[in-house]
């Protein structure tokens, strides 16, 4: 495969996902990033791998025997490449992410005995005028 066909592989596994939902927890540290970001390493992890996939098929069907400190270099060279046309494409990727995020505790969930109280109170006050 070409390097550009290499990276419009990539952009393809990028950009099958563009809608993220991310659960975070109100006493953790919550990082927006995670989600997307881990989907961005998924893809440069995938793409390495099939990199060096198509380099040991090509090789073997060559007849040549390549250590495995060979194959790394030669797929650190064509993520050099794909780099170079890739140029600013994550960060505009990352523009057009849309990410969701949810409060996986529930309303008067909190841990805290006087919040969940008071939470519950509200609630059915609420409830009266409704």
């Amino acid at each position: 495969m070409s390097t550009e066909d290499l990276h419009q592989r990539f952009m393809q596994k990028l950009y099958s996902k563009t809608e993220f939902i991310q659960y975070n927890d109100p006493d953790d540290f919550f990082d927006p990033e995670q989600e997307y970001g881990n989907h961005i390493t998924r893809c440069i992890a995938e793409e390495r791998n099939f990199i060096r996939e198509l380099i040991r098929t090509a090789s073997s069907e060559a007849g040549a025997l390549l250590t495995d400190k060979q194959i790394e270099e030669m797929v650190q060279k064509k993520r050099e490449e794909i780099n170079k046309l890739t140029g600013s494409a994550i960060e505009d990727y990352i523009e057009k992410v849309s990410v969701t995020y949810i409060d996986p505790v529930p309303e008067c969930g909190q841990r805290s005995i006087l919040y969940r109280w008071f939470c519950r109170i509200w609630k059915y006050i609420k409830s009266l005028f409704s």
